[in-house]
């Protein structure tokens, strides 16, 4: 597979941030979470999970690495980006926008 820094990177990303919260946003829902309590919920956990991402280090076996999600764009190759990203400042944004404010 082939590996394509791609400008659009944060983008979707972005996309895919929006997907999630709209997913946990469901299963809260089935839950019988409030949409108050829900929103909260979400907006917490997305932002600690996109500051992991984005400043984040985990390590294994002694070696540290940063997280990073990539995209395949079903064409043989992956889509990433070798820069700094700022997922984490889009967390409580996409939150709004998924409960319709």
């Amino acid at each position: 597979m082939e590996i394509e820094i791609s400008e659009n990177y944060e983008d979707i990303a972005a996309e895919w941030q929006y997907q999630l919260i709209v997913t946990l946003k469901e299963t809260l829902k089935e839950k019988g979470i409030s949409n108050e309590q829900a929103k909260e919920i979400i907006g917490d956990f997305v932002f600690n999970l996109s500051m992991l991402h984005d400043q984040g280090e985990i390590k294994v076996e002694g070696k540290s690495y940063n997280p990073r999600i990539s995209f395949d764009n079903f064409n043989g190759k992956l889509i990433t980006s070798d820069e700094e990203t700022n997922l984490h400042e889009y967390a409580f944004g996409n939150t709004s926008e998924a409960f319709g404010e």
